[in-house]
Formats: structure tokens, C-alpha cells, sequence
């Protein structure tokens, strides 16, 4: 694929501050500077370093006027830059062919161009919606439900009952639905295990990470609400509830029960107890540790273990 800058400043409504005829093959960054190539700077601080690379062009914040090189200038440069990227990288097209190899059930409600590679297992009264990709290994229980735009990375393990949205994305390794971490115990200090008779729910427009652990419900549903982004390696335990927009990022873990309100940002190695309250619009700082029942309050930034406001954190 090759467009012009002019071509490309069309698409992600920029200004040219240059030749607009110059022709761009794809996208990189600073460190793997390529002629004919494009990336994207956020302040002016960082102008130097493209002008001095190989980089072709540029995607500049809006009061950037002047440059050595061809700028686009747009109001959120990342977001343009990641538009730019997608049209230089666009999806890959599957055979939307149900593989020899692969072991679908009879009852199973399969939609139009679906792709089911080898060794994949569809389960008793699956249902799978149009143009999902179930990749090589993965396995669909009973009575689940997929829905359509969806694509499921190998060895994906989907246990019964669960019910994923549209336009999901599922990456390789990632279990959802298995029972919630629930034990009582007899006199004697043995445990007994109790029933998780619930399930997961994955709303549309959710990406999943490599590794991802989410449990069932122990009654009801565990819940990932729409456009929620899930950080590999994260475990989400039974009952839970991450919200709209809500991004998470790797080897975090959620006990039962807590709630995580829309638009929040836990950064890496976030541990949140049981039955916690995070309120909407929250950011909470990598390592970070919340106890037991305790609420974090909107629009606020948190820190540390045992977890403190931000002002607060940086008193100590």
C-alpha cells in the first residue's frame, strides 16, 4: 500500500506543513527510522530527533508550523497515528471455512462466514455469530454463546454457559469461565468446595489479553463491559464487575465481588481485595494495593500499598 501525505491528511483531517505529494509506504517510530515511512511526535521537544532520521513525515500537534520535515498536524496526534496505522496494517482476512479437523457439534448454530481452524471443538448448542474466527485449539462448552466480529486466538478455553458480545478479541491461552476461587470449611479444617453455578458475560467491543484467568460467577454473572481492554496475565475472580472503557494492564488481579466503575486505568501488578468499590474515572498507580471493602472515590488518583491518594502518597 502507498499513499500520498495529502491522501493521508485527508483521512485524519491534518494540515500539510510541506510537500503533500511525498509518498508514505507505511508507519514506524524513532527508533527504526525508514525512508518513506511515517510516525507521529506529541511536543516539540521530540522534533529534533525526527529530523535528524530517515522518517518521511510526521504526525505534529497542531501548534507545530515549522520542521526540516513534512508535518501533519492534528489536535491528538496518537489517536491520528493509530487510525494511520490500521489502514497500513488492515486485518487479516480468514478462510471463513469450517476446517476438516475441527469437531463442531450437530447442535451447534453456526453463522455465515465463520472460520473454524483445526482442532478447534465447538460445543452441544454453541452459537456463533457471523464472521468469527475460532483459531486452531481453542474450545467452546455448551450452551455458550459468540457473537459476531469476534476473534478467538488459539487455545482459547470458553467453559459453558458464557456469553461473549461482538467485536471481541480473545488472544491466545486466555480462560474464561472457570469456577470462582469458593471454599467453605468443616470442623476438621478440610475444605469443601462451593458450587459456581454462574457465569461470565463479555460485552461488545472487549479485547483480552494473552493468559487472561476470568472465573464464573458463583451465582449471577461476572461481568467485562463494553470496550473494557484486559492487560495479559490479569485474573478477574467470581462476581467481579470492570466497567465501560475500563483498561487494565498485566499481572493485576481482582478478588470476588469488587466492582471497578467505567472509564478507570489500573496500571500494572494492581491487587484489589474483595468486595472493593472503584468508582468511576479512577487511576491507580502499578503495584498498588487496595484492602478488603474499601471504596476509591471518582475521578481520583491512587497509590501505593496500603492505597492513598495521590497527594498523600507523595507526603510520606
Amino acid at each position: 500500500m502507498q499513499k500520498t501525505i495529502g491522501e493521508i491528511a485527508k483521512i485524519i483531517n491534518g494540515v500539510v506543513v510541506g510537500n503533500d505529494l511525498t509518498k508514505i509506504y507505511g508507519v514506524t517510530n524513532t527508533q527504526n527510522p525508514i525512508n518513506g515511512y511515517i510516525t507521529f511526535i506529541e511536543k516539540e521537544s521530540l522534533l529534533a530527533e525526527i529530523e535528524n532520521s530517515e522518517i518521511s513525515c510526521a504526525i505534529a500537534p497542531l501548534d507545530l508550523k515549522q520542521s526540516s520535515k513534512t508535518l501533519i498536524c492534528v489536535e491528538k496526534p496518537k489517536l491520528a497515528f493509530s487510525k494511520i496505522a490500521q489502514l497500513f496494517n488492515p486485518p487479516r482476512i480468514y478462510s471463513g471455512k469450517i476446517s476438516e479437523k475441527a469437531e463442531v457439534s450437530n447442535t451447534a448454530k453456526i453463522g455465515t462466514n465463520v472460520t473454524i481452524e483445526a482442532f478447534a471443538v465447538i460445543g452441544e448448542n454453541v452459537t456463533i455469530g457471523d464472521n468469527t474466527v475460532i483459531r486452531g485449539g481453542t474450545y467452546i462448552d455448551f450452551n455458550t454463546i459468540i457473537g459476531k466480529n469476534c476473534v478467538l486466538h488459539p487455545n482459547v478455553m470458553i467453559y459453558d454457559n458464557c456469553k461473549v458480545g461482538d467485536n471481541v478479541i480473545i488472544h491466545a491461552s486466555t480462560v474464561i469461565g472457570s469456577d470462582g476461587f469458593g471454599y467453605t470449611r468443616e470442623p476438621d479444617g478440610n475444605h469443601i468446595k462451593v458450587p459456581q453455578i454462574g457465569n461470565v458475560i463479555i460485552e461488545d467491543d472487549v479485547e483480552l489479553g494473552s493468559n487472561v484467568s476470568i472465573d464464573r460467577a458463583t451465582f449471577g454473572s461476572t461481568i467485562i463491559k463494553k470496550n473494557a481492554k484486559i492487560d495479559n496475565l490479569c485474573q478477574i475472580a467470581h462476581n467481579v464487575t470492570v466497567g465501560e472503557n475500563t483498561a487494565i494492564s498485566g499481572l493485576s488481579g481482582i478478588a470476588g465481588s469488587s466492582k471497578i466503575g467505567k472509564n478507570c486505568t489500573l496500571a500494572a501488578q494492581v491487587g484489589i481485595a474483595d468486595h472493593c468499590i472503584i468508582e468511576d474515572n479512577v487511576i491507580i498507580g502499578g503495584q498498588a494495593g487496595i484492602a478488603s471493602k474499601k471504596t476509591l472515590h471518582s475521578g481520583q488518583i491512587y497509590m501505593g500499598t496500603p492505597a492513598r491518594d495521590i497527594k498523600s502518597f507523595y507526603l510520606l
